[in-house]
């Protein structure tokens, strides 16, 4: 660990390290793992949370600052009164998403899989072709989610072979307060009309 700080570093910048690169680790968590879907509840009190989170840590960051337990390193020391005025809210920004990412998406996943039931729904899905260089490229979306990590992937054969209409699904997911893991959607067969 000693590759994170300097050698003259107080306890209270060797915690603030450790602390940001967890959080840091568990933000890349949704980014890899794309099946749980919060709540669009929990989301909303997700980023709540953080904006809390990251004023406490502001306040932080200032007594320590005062105290001299903390100051800034690297490229900061040579940036001029306007690059620093700039820099501020996009590294309060940059802060904000990542602790959101961690209590909207890693640790409610996380409890989801030691704590949640296991629940099969209905619903419709669309199939959608993504070109994004990251994501699966032929994808089931369910058009009630709205959560930008949530993807679905089939193969292109299975692709192809789809509707391009609304086709009812079933679900099956492990499901708590904060949402769900999505684990199966399963294609219902189409209704006939009876005569």
């Amino acid at each position: 660990m000693k590759g994170f700080w300097k050698a003259d570093a107080s306890s209270a910048q060797k915690w603030l390290v450790i602390i940001f690169m967890l959080v840091l680790l568990g933000a890349l968590v949704p980014m890899f793992s794309r099946s749980f879907v919060p709540s669009n509840d929990w989301q909303a009190i997700a980023l709540y949370l953080s904006l809390a989170l990251t004023a406490l840590g502001v306040i932080w960051l200032r007594i320590l600052y005062k105290r001299g337990q903390w100051k800034p390193a690297g490229p900061w020391e040579d940036y001029g009164p306007i690059k620093r005025v700039l820099m501020i809210p996009l590294c309060l920004g940059f802060w904000l998403l990542v602790l959101w990412l961690n209590l909207a998406g890693t640790l409610p996943k996380a409890y989801t899989a030691v704590m949640g039931t296991e629940v099969v729904s209905e619903s419709n899905v669309v199939k959608k072709r993504s070109s994004g260089r990251y994501s699966c490229h032929h994808q089931l979306k369910l058009p009630e989610v709205r959560y930008m990590f949530f993807e679905f992937c089939i193969d292109e054969g299975a692709f192809d072979r789809l509707p391009d209409d609304v086709m009812p699904a079933r679900i099956s997911a492990q499901q708590s307060y904060f949402g769900r893991s999505i684990y199966s959607i399963s294609l219902a067969a189409p209704k006939r009309k009876s005569d």
